[in-house]
């Protein structure tokens, strides 16, 4: 696989973990994606001659974590944790087939991951 210049290894905070609950990690899967996708999506626009706005990427980001949320027959305003798991594993196929590197889907996979094994320690201690 080739280098990945340009990308950012974007991880969360670990102040971000804090009292964590579905609907904050969904928005950290949903900046998480942005984080890896950035750079493709501002790739793409600028073979189209544009070059776009943070706002108008977290837009497009927005979107496809929304239809994701539809693919696993999920609800974007009232996640789970099985909602939330299903996206993040569409989210990681869907940017591996736009031309994410391997190494960078594989990074946000992980921290994704760190998400999901938190909320899952959180749910069997309330």
């Amino acid at each position: 696989m080739g280098a990945s210049v340009g990308y950012v290894k974007w991880s969360i905070p670990e102040a971000e973990l804090e009292q964590l609950d579905v609907c904050k990690a969904r928005d950290l899967i949903r900046q998480c994606f942005f984080e890896a996708k950035k750079e493709t999506f501002e790739r793409a626009k600028r073979l189209l001659g544009q070059v776009p706005s943070d706002e108008e990427i977290k837009l497009s980001v927005e979107g496809a974590v929304r239809l994701a949320f539809k693919e696993c027959d999920g609800r974007y305003e009232a996640p789970t944790r099985e909602n939330l798991a299903g996206v993040a594993g569409i989210l990681a196929r869907k940017s591996a087939n736009w031309g994410t590197p391997e190494d960078i889907v594989d990074h946000h996979r992980g921290q994704i991951q760190k998400v999901l094994v938190l909320l899952d320690r959180k749910r069997v201690v309330n």
